[in-house]
């Protein structure tokens, strides 16, 4: 009831991406006019899990990030991809002692990685594209812009069985400059774009199974 299993943990997840940048209408939430800025992304962790408290993970991501601000009659359109690595913390398990029947467990995510990605920047009113970052000029993979990224996030997991949980998580990501969006602040307010995937996945734990000794009665 009390040991716990190391083990390697798979998981795929999907879910919508939002961008933090100068070219956003609301301040949260992607708004869906003029410009519907709703755009999804995937994810893939592989996933060592040391003990209850701790596990170290990598993860490669994929991503469309859309914004807008209809007062500066201007839009951007970025495709990503990403790659970062990182660990997990559960800060349930430094108060309460591990058991195999917990089903929750919550995760506090830090790591770093690099985004490679296009990015346009255009009029709203008739798609005129006005700069452009990467497609074929960035310094990364196949001429794409290649930036560092700070990453932080919570997690939580559900625990079907000793193998199989469903897995939700946001994470945002900070870059290393204001220029994802190809619009970058006059008045040092944000000096660092972000931008968040939440998403909802399935995971599969690999691990090899305790044996214990069979206990006699007489």
């Amino acid at each position: 009831m009390y040991y716990y299993d190391p083990g390697l943990v798979i998981t795929i997840g999907a879910g919508p991406s939002i961008s933090f940048t100068d070219v956003k209408k609301n301040v949260i939430f992607p708004s869906q006019k003029p410009v519907n800025e709703w755009r999804l992304s995937g994810q893939m962790n592989l996933e060592w899990e040391f003990s209850p408290i701790l596990s170290f993970r990598v993860q490669m991501a994929y991503a469309k990030i859309s914004g807008s601000r209809p007062t500066s009659n201007r839009y951007f359109e970025a495709r990503l991809f990403e790659m970062n690595s990182g660990i997990a913390i559960n800060p349930l398990a430094l108060f309460v002692p591990y058991r195999t029947d917990h089903k929750w467990h919550p995760t506090i995510l830090l790591g770093i990685g690099l985004s490679y990605y296009n990015s346009k920047l255009l009029n709203i009113s008739d798609n005129q594209i006005i700069a452009q970052r990467g497609y074929g000029s960035g310094g990364g993979l196949w001429g794409y812009v290649i930036e560092g990224i700070a990453i932080g996030g919570v997690g939580l997991s559900y625990k079907i069985d000793n193998h199989w949980s469903v897995k939700f998580e946001t994470a945002n990501r900070w870059m290393d400059s204001d220029k994802l969006d190809s619009v970058e602040s006059t008045n040092n307010s944000s000096p660092y774009d972000f931008y968040n995937f939440t998403t909802i996945g399935i995971s599969y734990k690999i691990f090899k199974q305790r044996k214990y000794p069979m206990i006699s009665k007489k």
